[in-house]
């Protein structure tokens, strides 16, 4: 009998246990199906999170990122600072326009520190990379970036980490920097992009990680390419409509229905200050000249209007005239009044 005790123990102890466990797997599926709901700012499921790249629906992935701009916007209005939009504007556009004029490419030291503004603005901030980044000699950051964009035609990891030899360059700046100058072959390193990409595990800031990540969102844009989409086909474009995706869910905001006109145009970068500042005095002198007109219109008819009433009292007066002038030639003579002895003898016969 004592021996069994020990065992007796045990089994009871196991059977405790498991139902300890069952009870919390079912609080846990409460706490999942009640309360995580209420609270909009954790983080959403990986089933959400990773939709839109499980996809291969070429007019959804061009739906998503036509609306870049609006997504944008709600992130500046969120971080109160108006200047991620010219920033923005600058990496979008200006930026690769410089590179592409430039044989070989190469950045300089106030570019690196203008794209390290952009890349901390619209992800997360990071004060001490600027620091850094800023203490580049203007020579080496010249020679480096050449160097990697001309090692980036035979490996993607030999340029992403020729060009991290620059002080505050990691790998995610670096991406950064070559994807501006060659959009065809690099992804931007984004944590919102790579949080969308479902299989990467952790996030982690290292060179493997990136090319990890940068092989699935290539493979993507090939995809996509190959079935016919002209807008989303670069690797590039693949992480701005993931950047975007995760930007529209954080805050709520419903995809366009896809397939509508709007989608059938390349996404452009968002307008800088003084393209919008111009647009808009731009439609006040329209405005402006339309009231003008409308003043100079208004002012015309009443003359016109004086005019016309002025000649037709004008005609009144002068058909009047004539009326009573026919009158008086037309009417005959009234007959004059008997005399009174001829009213009285009439009376006396009648």
């Amino acid at each position: 009998m004592s021996t069994l005790s020990p065992l007796l123990f045990l089994s009871r102890r196991r059977v405790c246990c498991h139902k300890n466990t069952a009870s919390a797997f079912i609080l846990s599926q409460r706490v999942h199906s009640t309360i995580l709901p209420s609270f909009p700012f954790l983080p959403s499921p990986p089933s959400q999170r990773t939709m839109l790249f499980s996809s291969a629906d070429i007019s959804l992935w061009e739906s998503v990122l036509v609306q870049y701009d609006e997504a944008l916007q709600l992130h500046v209005t969120s971080k109160k600072d108006d200047s991620l939009l010219d920033l923005d504007h600058w990496y979008q556009t200006t930026l690769p326009s410089l590179l592409v004029s430039r044989q070989p490419k190469w950045i300089d030291s106030k570019e690196l520190c203008q794209l390290m503004s952009w890349k901390l603005k619209r992800g997360k901030f990071r004060p001490s990379l600027a620091k850094l980044a800023a203490s580049n000699a203007d020579k080496d950051v010249k020679r480096i970036s050449q160097e990697a964009f001309q090692l980036l035609s035979s490996d993607l990891k030999t340029a992403i980490t020729k060009m991290a030899e620059l002080k505050g360059v990691g790998p995610a700046t670096a991406s950064a920097i070559l994807c501006a100058g060659a959009p065809a072959k690099v992804p931007f390193m984004a944590d919102e992009t790579m949080d969308s990409v479902p299989g990467l595990g952790t996030i982690a800031y290292t060179i493997p990680y990136y090319i990890k990540f940068a092989t699935k969102v290539i493979e993507k844009a090939a995809e996509l390419k190959k079935k016919g989409s002209t807008i989303v086909d670069s690797p590039h474009l693949v992480e701005k409509a993931l950047w975007t995706e995760f930007m529209l869910n954080k805050y709520g905001i419903q995809r366009k229905i896809a397939g509508s006109s709007s989608t059938s145009a390349r996404v452009s970068a968002p307008a800088s200050t003084q393209e919008r500042k111009e647009s808009n005095a731009t439609k006040a002198a329209t405005k402006e000249d339309g009231s003008s007109s409308n003043k100079n219109s208004k002012r015309k008819a009443e003359e016109i209007d004086a005019k016309a009433t002025g000649t037709g009292i004008k005609h009144q007066k002068q058909t009047s005239a004539s009326a009573m002038k026919t009158k008086s030639s037309t009417t005959p003579a009234s007959t004059p009044a008997p005399a009174a002895g001829v009213r009285r003898s009439a009376r006396s016969r009648s």
